[in-house]
C-alpha cells in the first residue's frame, strides 16, 4: 500500500499525504480493483464450501496435561473412545420380557453393523460380549447372556450372579435395559455419528417403551448439532446489523456498504479455512459473526466521516460528482490511518492468542485476526473504488440535515461530561464488578451447556436415575511389568481403590477385572457366597483367565486388561460431570492409589470428564495470561502510535472497565467461566480498543483545528460511530439468544453485547471527559 514513516503528528501511521495518494490511485484504477476483489471473493467462496462444523476434543484440550495425554493409552490399549448409552424402559411392567429383549437385540445387531463401532466394547443382554459365568465339568462355562436368558433364567437372577453387569446393561430390578458401546471418531464429526445411528434407535421406539440416549458421544454430537444453528442465525445477524446501519444512516448505501465490507472479509476468511481443512467448532463457529460485526464497524467509521466531508464540500459549493470523490479521499485521509491502527491493534490482539496451547483458541485468534486484516484491505481498496462509482448521497442523509436518536443521545452525553458524575458512575460499576469476582465458578461441564428442559438433559437424568451413570472416568493401573495384573497384591489394591471410589457421592457403578475374577472364583467353588473373593495366587488368576478364554472369548476382556497383563482398566460410572466435583474425585482417586498400590505400580487417569477437569486446571491461569497478553499488545501499540504513555493508558481504561464488568456479570448471574465465556474478555479488549483510538484521534484533531468545543464535536461525531459499531456487534451476537436450550450461545449473546456497550460507553464518556479535564500534552503536541 503506502509506506509508513513519522508524519506531522509524530506517529508511525501512514501520513495523510500517503493515504490521499493511495486513495486517488484506487479511484483511478477502480474497475481493476473491483474486478480483482470480486475474483478473489469468488475463489474464496468456492473454497468455503468445504467447511463443516466438527467438535475435535483434542482442539479444546491442553495436550500436555497428563489427563489428556492419557488418551492415547485409553484408546490404543483398551479401545475406550466415545461412549454411547441407550436405555429402554417399558412404560409398564418389567423389562425382562421377550418383546423388550427383542428391541435390545435389534439395536445391538444394528450397532454391530456400524463402521465406527469398537466391537469388544458393545455390551447389552443381546451382545455376544456380555457373558454369564458359571461352573462346568471342565471348569468354567462362559456363555452369552442372550443364550442363558433364552433358557428361561430370570434376568434378575443373572444380574445377582454376575454383579459386574448390574446397573450397567440393566438396572438391578430389571426395570430398564441398556445398550452400551464405544465408537471411533468420524471425519464429519460426532453429529454425523448420531445421525447415522438415529434410524436404528428410532426403530425400537414405540408407545410401549421410553428410549433415552446418553453418553459422551451424545453430548459432543448434540453440541455440534446445536452449533449448526449458526447456518440460520448468521443470515439473521446480517439482517439485524443491516437494520442498525439503515437506522444510523437512513440510506440504502449506508445500509449496504458496511455489509459489503463485512461480507467480503467473511468470505475471504471462510475460504482460507475451507482450503486449510480446519473445521468450525462450537467455540469458533461464531467467528463469522465477530468478523462480520467488526468489519462493518470499521466501515461505519469511514462512512460516517464520508458523510461529514461530503456535507462540508457540498455546502462549499462543490459539484456533487466531484464532492463525492473528494469526500472519499478526505474520509480515508482523516480516518483511514486510525482505522489501520485500530485494525492492527485488534488483529494483533487476536493473533496473540496463537501463543496458547489450546488449539481452538489458536484457531479463533488466527482467523479472527485474519478477518480483521482482510476487512482493512477491502475497506481501503474495494470500498473507495465502489463508493466513487456510486451516485452522490442525497442531501437528506447528510449529517447536518438528519438529526437522529444517535445525535440526540451523544449530545446529551456530551452535555454531562464536564461534571464529576461520570467518574463516580464508572467507579461504582468497577466496584460492583470486582465484588462479584470471588463468586465466579470455573466450570467446564459439557452437560450444563444445555437447559434442563432439553431432550439431552431429560434423557441424561433418566439414565442416571435407572443405571450407574451416563459418564465414565477411567483409572488405568499400570503394574510396571508384564503379568503384574495377575499378582494378588496388585489385584487387592485395585479392589481397595474400587471399593473406596464406589462409596463416593455421585459414583453409581464401578467395573474392573476384579469383578470378573471374583465371579470366576465363586463359580469354580460352586457359587457359594463365601468365595466371592479374588484368586489366592498369580497361577490361579492365570488359570481362570485361560479357562475364560477357552469357554468364552478372551477378547471380551480387552477393555479391562491389556494383552501383556501389565495394565488394568477401572471404569467408574458417574451421575455428575461438573468439573470441580470431578477434580475432587480425581484427587481422591490419586490419594487411594498412593495408599494402596504396591511399589512399581502407577495410575493413569483419563476419559471425557477427566479432560474437562484438566481444562479447568489450566483455564484460570491461561485466561489471566490471555487478557494480560492482549492488553500488553494494545497498550504498547497505542503508546507507540500516539507517542504517549498517557494515551496508551487512556486506551486501556475503558477496556479494563469492560473486562471487570463482564467478570462481574459472570459472578452475579452464576454463569461459569469456561472456554466460550473466557474468549469474550479477549474479544472485549481486541474490539473495544477501536472506540478509544477513534475518540482520541478525533479529539486531538479537533483541538489542533482550534475547535472551541472539541469535546462535543468528538462525542457527536466519532462517538456516534462508536455507538453504531457497538450496537451492530451487540445485535449481531444478540441473535445467539435465540438458540434456545443451548447456553453457550445464549451466554455469548449476553456477555458480548454487554462487553460492547460497556466498552463503548466507557470510552465515549471517560476518554473525552479526561481529555477535556486534564488536557494531556500529547493532544497538543505535533
Amino acid at each position: 500500500m503506502s509506506s509508513t514513516s513519522l508524519d506531522d503528528e509524530g506517529s508511525i501511521l501512514p501520513s495523510r499525504s500517503a493515504m490521499s495518494t493511495w486513495t486517488r490511485w484506487v479511484i483511478r484504477w477502480r474497475r481493476l480493483v473491483i474486478a480483482a476483489t470480486l475474483l478473489i471473493t469468488l475463489v474464496a467462496g468456492a473454497l468455503a464450501a468445504n467447511l463443516r462444523i466438527v467438535i475435535d476434543p483434542a482442539a479444546i484440550l491442553p495436550q500436555s496435561h497428563p489427563f489428556v495425554a492419557s488418551k492415547s493409552v485409553l484408546e490404543g490399549v483398551f479401545g475406550e473412545k466415545y461412549s454411547l448409552l441407550v436405555t429402554i424402559k417399558p412404560k409398564t411392567g418389567s423389562a425382562d420380557t421377550p418383546a423388550i429383549r427383542a428391541k435390545v437385540a435389534a439395536l445391538t445387531e444394528a450397532l454391530l453393523k456400524d463402521r465406527g463401532i469398537i466391537r469388544h466394547t458393545l455390551q447389552s443382554t443381546a451382545s455376544p460380549n456380555t457373558r454369564a459365568i458359571d461352573a462346568s465339568e471342565d471348569g468354567l462355562a462362559v456363555r452369552p447372556f442372550a443364550r442363558v436368558l433364552d433358557e428361561g433364567r430370570p434376568l434378575t437372577e443373572l444380574l445377582a450372579e454376575n454383579p459386574v453387569y448390574g446397573d450397567f446393561i440393566a438396572s438391578k430390578d430389571a426395570g430398564t435395559l441398556a445398550v452400551f458401546a464405544q465408537f471411533d471418531t468420524d471425519p464429519y464429526g460426532y453429529g454425523a455419528i448420531l445421525r447415522r445411528l438415529a434410524p436404528a434407535i428410532d426403530a425400537i421406539r414405540d408407545d410401549s417403551v421410553s428410549v433415552q440416549v446418553g453418553g459422551h458421544l451424545k453430548v459432543l454430537g448434540e453440541i455440534e448439532l446445536y452449533s449448526e444453528r449458526m447456518i440460520v442465525l448468521l443470515p439473521l445477524a446480517i439482517l439485524l446489523i443491516a437494520l442498525v446501519h439503515f437506522e444510523a444512516f437512513r440510506s440504502v448505501q449506508g445500509l449496504v456498504l458496511p455489509l459489503v465490507t463485512a461480507t467480503l472479509a467473511l468470505v475471504w476468511v471462510l475460504g482460507i479455512m475451507g482450503a486449510s481443512g480446519i473445521p468450525l467448532d462450537v467455540f469458533n463457529a461464531t467467528t463469522p459473526i465477530l468478523i462480520l460485526a467488526v468489519a462493518a464497524g470499521h466501515a461505519v467509521q469511514i462512512l460516517k466521516r464520508y458523510y461529514e466531508e461530503y456535507d462540508r464540500l457540498a455546502r462549499d459549493g462543490m459539484l456533487p460528482h466531484r464532492a463525492n470523490r473528494e469526500a472519499v479521499v478526505a474520509a480515508i485521509d482523516k480516518v483511514g490511518r486510525y482505522m489501520i491502527l485500530a485494525s492492527v491493534v485488534a488483529a494483533l490482539g487476536f493473533l496473540s492468542l496463537m501463543a496458547f496451547e489450546i488449539r481452538t483458541i489458536k484457531t479463533f485468534g488466527f482467523f479472527t485476526g485474519l478477518g480483521i486484516l482482510s476487512a482493512l484491505v477491502i475497506e481501503l481498496s474495494f470500498i473507495p473504488a465502489l463508493r466513487s462509482m456510486l451516485p452522490p448521497p442525497k442531501p437528506k442523509v447528510t449529517a447536518s440535515e438528519r438529526p437522529s436518536i444517535w445525535l440526540k443521545l451523544t449530545r446529551w452525553i456530551a452535555a454531562h461530561l464536564r461534571s464529576s458524575s461520570v467518574f463516580v458512575f464508572w467507579a461504582m460499576v468497577v466496584f460492583i464488578g470486582l465484588a462479584a469476582v470471588p463468586m465466579i465458578a470455573v466450570e467446564n461441564s459439557n452437560r450444563s451447556n444445555f437447559a434442563e428442559w432439553t431432550e439431552l438433559r431429560r434423557d441424561d437424568a433418566a439414565i442416571n436415575s435407572a443405571l450407574g451413570g451416563s459418564q465414565v472416568l477411567y483409572l488405568m493401573i499400570d503394574g510396571g511389568k508384564p503379568d503384574a495384573i495377575k499378582d494378588p497384591e496388585l489385584l487387592k489394591a485395585i479392589a481397595a481403590i474400587q471399593t473406596a471410589m464406589a462409596q463416593r457421592e455421585g459414583v453409581g457403578k464401578t467395573i474392573s477385572i476384579v469383578d470378573l475374577l471374583k465371579r470366576m472364583n465363586q463359580a469354580i467353588q460352586g457359587g457359594q457366597p463365601a468365595f466371592d473373593t479374588l484368586p489366592e495366587s498369580a497361577a490361579q488368576t492365570a488359570q481362570y483367565l485361560l479357562l475364560y478364554g477357552l469357554s468364552g472369548d478372551s477378547r471380551d476382556l480387552d477393555s479391562f486388561i491389556d494383552e501383556s497383563y501389565q495394565r488394568a482398566n477401572l471404569k467408574i460410572f458417574l451421575k455428575r460431570d461438573d468439573s470441580t466435583w470431578v477434580q475432587n474425585l480425581i484427587s481422591f482417586a490419586q490419594f487411594q492409589a498412593h495408599k494402596h498400590l504396591p511399589p512399581g505400580a502407577s495410575i493413569i487417569i483419563g476419559g471425557g470428564v477427566a479432560e474437562a477437569a484438566a481444562l479447568n486446571e489450566v483455564l484460570v491461569r491461561d485466561k489471566l495470561l490471555n487478557i494480560a497478553q492482549i492488553a500488553a499488545v494494545v497498550f504498547l501499540i497505542s503508546c507507540l502510535v500516539f507517542r504517549s504513555l498517557v494515551a496508551g493508558a487512556l486506551v486501556m481504561l475503558p477496556l479494563a472497565v469492560a473486562v471487570i464488568a463482564n467478570f462481574g456479570l459472570l459472578g452475579w448471574l452464576g454463569i461459569p467461566l469456561n472456554v466460550p465465556t473466557s474468549l469474550i474478555s479477549a474479544m472485549a479488549v481486541g474490539i473495544g480498543a477501536d472506540y478509544a483510538i477513534y475518540l482520541i484521534a478525533r479529539y486531538r484533531e479537533e483541538v489542533r483545528r482550534g475547535n472551541p468545543d472539541p469535546l462535543t464535536t468528538t462525542v457527536t461525531t466519532a462517538g456516534q460511530a462508536c455507538l453504531y459499531v457497538a450496537t451492530a456487534v451487540a445485535v449481531g451476537y444478540g441473535v445467539l439468544a435465540l438458540s434456545f436450550g443451548f447456553y453457550i450461545h445464549q451466554w455469548m449473546a449476553l456477555l458480548i453485547a454487554s462487553a460492547m456497550f460497556i466498552s463503548a460507553l466507557a470510552a465515549l464518556t471517560l476518554i473525552p471527559a479526561l481529555l477535556h479535564r486534564y488536557q494531556p500534552r500529547f493532544v497538543h503536541e505535533r
